[in-house]
């Protein structure tokens, strides 16, 4: 007869809420909800993927409807017709509803029409809805007068890894629990508590890494070693690297050795050995970073080796390697890395671009030896470093007549390269608006910063990595990009208030001139007008009174 073989995370699936591993506290709730006969009407399961959210969902209805037990019980046995057919899905009044297939309104109606109906067999009639976040919002509108009054008996489980997609309706009419990523010291225990019983020979290096890679996913660990058991014992770490697809840690350390020593043809070599076997260079990237932040933690914080993702057997090489950096070389490496995955990732040519990475590292760290170098000061420095401040003192005024000559010079080379940007930018709308409403006002070795009007910040924002993917293909490295508000600066803001009064004089005068000019022969052409009558009535009265008109100015 052939058997079925049951895979490690089907067999060790927990039956019981004692089983659960790294959620104490919602098994103490439900529990307590289970003695006190307290089962409210629907419950909200939300976490990370392998937390045990589905399996609660199972325990619950076993818990509810054990027929060793006349009423809710917190050890169901397990043995019984009923949590047999639970167990393996086929119990009538055990409903499990993929949400992601039976999204619409119509599969709501039905599952809703159903409910009005008595269990069965049990004595409660279970609804699991896993991935319920995949519900239409329609389908979750048809749901929520059933969830706040569901028939009698009737319990209600929702399942999600994504409950910021729920509806605050629904919220609030669910019991949550929120299940956590399960600690490295659980999962280790419970591995090597399979491996045990499932007699596999693996070491615990083998299952701290497996932990580590799981992140806190209880199934994915229990199927990584299903499929580990499954190589020729014994299994040791490096079966485990090759399985997993990742660098060694042996060829990260050989990686971070020549880095320290500025050795850019091992580096090289190194790089190509681990192309030639196969390894993504994605994976090299983030191994590196890896091995950086565990650098970080050996110098930062000497005795806590616990709290690095190498193994135990890689620590007196770590530490040997972090006893002869500095910590800014250190963090200025991480630094140098942001960024780079994405672009890795979205490269033609992901090998090439890793080695010149890799390579830029080491640019990157003479400068910040040369920096670190700077700050050390000597027991004979003191009378250098006095005769340099005299020095800066007379030097004063020379140096800030040469600040406007250089602001205009550096002015004049950013405009250059902030041109060249523009042309490196891929969309034609975000070029345009670039070349309207921003500058580029400062660059440095990690970071570049624009200014730009206040009302199209958010739209530059969101456009932010195609700006700094600009960046990257003109100058040849990776940059921060800042995104600051456009000011006028204090020159400029005197500058044009000057023009602005200027100009108002200016048109003042202009004004006056023309008045004057234009009223001239106006009054003049008045007076004419004024004398020529005064005359013609003078002479009518004299010839009224048959007399003359005497000049007296001219007789006098």
């Amino acid at each position: 007869m052939i058997t079925t073989y049951i895979p490690i995370h089907h067999k060790y699936r927990p039956k019981r809420f004692d089983h659960l591993v790294g959620q104490e506290s919602i098994v103490a709730t439900l529990k307590q909800a289970l003695l006190t006969n307290r089962i409210a009407p629907a419950y909200l399961f939300c976490g990370p993927r392998g937390t045990g959210k589905t399996s609660s969902a199972r325990i619950l209805a076993r818990s509810l409807n054990c027929l060793k037990s006349n009423k809710p019980t917190i050890e169901p046995c397990g043995k019984c017709n009923l949590c047999k057919e639970i167990e393996k899905g086929t119990a009538l009044d055990i409903i499990e509803i993929d949400a992601a297939s039976n999204t619409g309104v119509e599969n709501i109606r039905e599952l809703i029409e159903k409910a009005q109906f008595s269990p069965v067999q049990a004595r409660w009639k279970v609804y699991v809805i896993d991935e319920c976040h995949m519900l239409s919002t329609a389908a979750f509108n048809a749901l929520l007068k059933t969830l706040e009054e569901p028939p009698a008996n009737t319990v209600f489980v929702l399942a999600t890894t994504d409950p910021q997609r729920l509806l605050q309706t629904i919220l609030s009419r669910c019991q949550r629990f929120d299940f956590r990523r399960i600690t490295m010291s659980a999962l280790t225990d419970h591995l090597q508590m399979i491996a045990t019983k499932e007699k596999i020979d693996i070491d615990k290096e083998s299952i701290n890494l497996i932990a580590q890679r799981s992140e806190g996913g209880l199934r994915d660990a229990e199927s990584l070693l299903d499929q580990l058991s499954l190589l020729k014992p014994p299994i040791r770490l490096q079966s485990v690297w090759e399985l997993l697809g990742e660098v060694p840690e042996r060829e990260l350390i050989k990686l971070a050795c020549s880095l320290k020593d500025k050795d850019s043809i091992s580096l090289v070599k190194t790089c190509r050995m681990l192309f030639d076997q196969g390894k993504e260079p994605i994976a090299i990237l983030q191994g590196v970073t890896a091995i950086l932040r565990d650098l970080v933690i050996v110098k930062s914080l000497p005795g806590s080796e616990n709290l690095c993702s190498i193994s135990k057997n890689s620590h007196a090489h770590l530490k040997e390697i972090a006893d002869k950096l500095n910590i800014e070389i250190i963090l200025s490496w991480q630094t140098y890395l942001k960024g780079t995955e994405v672009q890795i990732r979205q490269s033609l040519q992901p090998r090439l671009w890793l080695e010149v990475i890799l390579i830029g590292i080491m640019g990157n760290q003479l400068n910040i030896n040369q920096n670190v170098n700077n700050k050390i000061i000597n027991p004979e420095s003191s009378e250098i470093e006095n005769e340099n401040k005299v020095q800066l003192a007379t030097n004063t005024f020379i140096s800030k007549s040469k600040d406007v000559d250089k602001e205009e010079k550096s002015t004049y080379d950013l405009s250059n390269i902030w041109e060249e940007i523009l042309s490196k930018v891929e969309l034609p709308s975000t070029r345009m608006l670039l070349s309207q409403q921003a500058k580029l006002t400062e660059l440095t070795e990690s970071k570049a910063e624009i200014r730009i009007a206040a009302n199209w910040i958010g739209m530059i924002q969101s456009r932010k990595s195609i700006i700094e993917k600009a960046i990257f293909d003109s100058i040849g490295s990776h940059r921060e990009l800042s995104i600051e508000k456009q000011l006028i600066s204090s020159k400029e803001n005197i500058r044009k208030d000057q023009d602005i009064v200027n100009n108002k004089t200016i048109r003042e005068e202009i004004v006056k001139k023309e008045v004057a000019k234009d009223s001239k022969p106006i009054n003049e052409e008045i007076s004419k007008k004024t004398d020529d009558l005064l005359d013609e009535k003078t002479e009518n009265f004299a010839n009224f009174f048959n007399g003359e008109v005497v000049d007296l100015d001219n007789n006098n």
